[in-house]
């Protein structure tokens, strides 16, 4: 049974794949292992475990000089991934100020989405939108959500979480609902005294 080990190397961090034809090969490259190389594992897993004991057990450990070009690869890709972070949370703040600065020059009559949890109670979906949660959005969006209560109380539920989307300025004709439409998950209820 042909195994193949996945190995990297300790000074440039690049993998790469070396098969032996059998486990006696495999022992004994184990043994001898190049240095600075590392074996990340076995590819093949039709290993029995009493043979991976013995591939392990067989690997040289690494010595002094291995360990540190270990640790500064460890060190360097810590460093890079941080690197990333940085540059994607930049990237991100860039893109969050555009959409503020878009914010300002859209219709503020435009529809609003609200998210509604029941311990937290309603906010906007979009932090980033300027217009403010008016008194007659609050009454619309309550007094939906109070609907939707009544309809699952004979369960023992009330609306945990809802999105509803909510013209927030004058509405487009006299009696037209100010609330668009909406989804919400219902939950269990507080138990009545």
């Amino acid at each position: 049974m042909k195994i193949m080990l996945k190995l990297e190397n300790l000074k440039t961090g690049e993998t790469s794949f070396q098969e032996f034809p059998d486990e006696e090969a495999t022992t004994a490259w184990l043994r001898e292992r190049p240095r600075f190389t590392d074996v990340l594992g076995v590819v093949f897993e039709g290993l029995s475990r009493e043979q991976n004991d013995r591939l392990k057990a067989a690997l040289r450990p690494l010595d002094a000089e291995e360990q540190a070009a270990e640790k500064a690869l460890a060190e360097a890709r810590d460093k890079a991934a941080e690197a990333q972070a940085l540059a994607r949370e930049k990237e991100n703040e860039a893109a969050r100020a555009a959409h503020r600065e878009a914010q300002k020059n859209l219709d503020p009559n435009r529809p609003m989405e609200v998210r509604y949890r029941y311990d937290t109670g309603l906010q906007l979906a979009d932090p980033d939108d300027p217009r403010g949660i008016s008194d007659e959005v609050r009454a619309a969006c309550t007094a939906w959500i109070e609907e939707r209560n009544e309809w699952v109380a004979s369960r023992g539920q009330i609306v945990g979480e809802a999105k509803i989307t909510v013209l927030p300025g004058a509405l487009p004709k006299p009696g037209a609902e100010r609330v668009q439409h909406g989804s919400f998950v219902p939950v269990t209820g507080p138990k009545k005294a």
